[in-house]
């Protein structure tokens, strides 16, 4: 899938940020645990949560390079 210039969903192997990387390697856990184990009320607090994880994983590997 593609809209023009930008793939519309991240592939490994495709030129990606590494927040994309993050995004994709986490969804799948996440999204597990919204379906399955009713982790989150709603879609929107579920994306929220893998935000700002995805956020909070790149904040702490700045804080340790530095």
């Amino acid at each position: 899938m593609s809209n023009g210039k930008y793939q519309t969903i991240p592939r490994p192997g495709a030129a990606m940020t590494y927040r994309q990387h993050l995004v994709a390697m986490l969804a799948p856990v996440i999204l597990d645990a919204f379906l399955n184990q009713d982790a989150w009320c709603d879609y929107d607090e579920m994306a929220g949560s893998l935000m700002h994880a995805v956020d909070a994983i790149i904040e702490a590997e700045q804080e340790t390079t530095e």
